[in-house]
């Protein structure tokens, strides 16, 4: 089970009206590493903790198609566990990934361009069933960024991201997730990028109040 953070982000909105606040689940530091072998190449990871995986990565019997899977019941490769289903990755319409890179706000907009996959499996650089290259992130150089996702919750559709690097070396290629995180307010963007510790986030959100209340004054 993953250990995971929840810290209280103090919106702008929520300051001009009345604080509201809306939580950010954070994984902490994961560092997962699936490396490619002929044998055993993907992982499953279960974001809320209720003991049902929510998502799979690794590679499809190839070296080039590191992949992320969100389908219910088994993935395939072997994967033992069913998934929850509740995670759709925002993706190309012909199941490559972007390379979402930090800073980037993952929100309705981000959705509109990278609409969630029905399918649920989407790859980082060849397509799994046409060998074709679909995803941005490359096999000549080590990338790292961000996979844009939806969950589905209770009370609507929450945005997240999941931080993956790629090292596509030829013999001792590798996949790591880093991290992961997501909005538990339904509708409300969350950047990629490294989250903030709770008591900076706070102070942030104090000293924007601040200046709002002393520009009101003058």
């Amino acid at each position: 089970m993953n250990t995971k953070t929840s810290i209280a982000l103090i919106s702008t909105s929520g300051l001009a009206a009345g604080i509201a606040q809306s939580q950010v689940i954070y994984s902490g530091q994961l560092n997962l590493t699936q490396t490619y072998s002929a044998s055993l190449y993907r992982q499953q990871v279960d974001m809320t903790g209720d003991g049902t995986p929510d998502f799979t990565f690794g590679y499809e019997g190839d070296a080039q198609k590191p992949y992320v899977d969100a389908r219910t019941g088994a993935p395939g490769n072997g994967a033992p566990n069913p998934q929850s289903g509740i995670v759709s990755l925002l993706a190309y319409a012909n199941h490559g990934l972007p390379v979402t890179p930090s800073g980037t706000m993952i929100d309705a907009s981000y959705a509109t361009t990278y609409p969630a996959l029905p399918a649920g499996r989407a790859y980082f650089y060849k397509d799994g069933d046409t060998g074709n290259v679909t995803g941005d992130w490359g096999n000549t150089a080590t990338t790292d960024g961000y996979v844009g996702i939806e969950l589905s919750l209770s009370g609507g559709t929450s945005y997240g991201w999941l931080h993956f690097i790629n090292n596509p070396t030829s013999g001792s290629e590798s996949l790591t997730l880093v991290d992961w995180a997501y909005q538990s307010s339904p509708g409300v963007g969350i950047q990629a990028g490294p989250v903030p510790e709770p008591t900076t986030l706070a102070l942030g959100g104090l000293g924007l109040a601040a200046m709002m209340m002393l520009r009101k004054r003058k």
